[in-house]
């Protein structure tokens, strides 16, 4: 590991960018793997979020009044 410092070190700033960027390329591609195991799934099932009847009355209530408009006569 001391070598690949050395080696960083040795970079101009755009290169050592460079190698911050695909570092973090590589860090983003781990967080989007696939979930293993049925607690990953679990987790991610848990985090999606729930209606309650209230939270859908008002979408009721608003398709009626949609549906009382006289459709356009062409």
């Amino acid at each position: 590991m001391d070598n690949s410092i050395l080696k960083y070190h040795l970079l101009n700033s755009f290169e050592k960018k460079e190698v911050k960027d695909f570092i973090d390329f590589l860090f983003s591609k781990k967080k989007t793997a696939p979930l293993s195991g049925p607690s990953g799934y679990k987790n991610k099932i848990l985090s999606v979020s729930t209606w309650s009847e209230e939270d859908i009355k008002v979408f009721d209530e608003n398709k009626k009044i949609f549906d009382q408009w006289p459709p356009a006569k062409w």
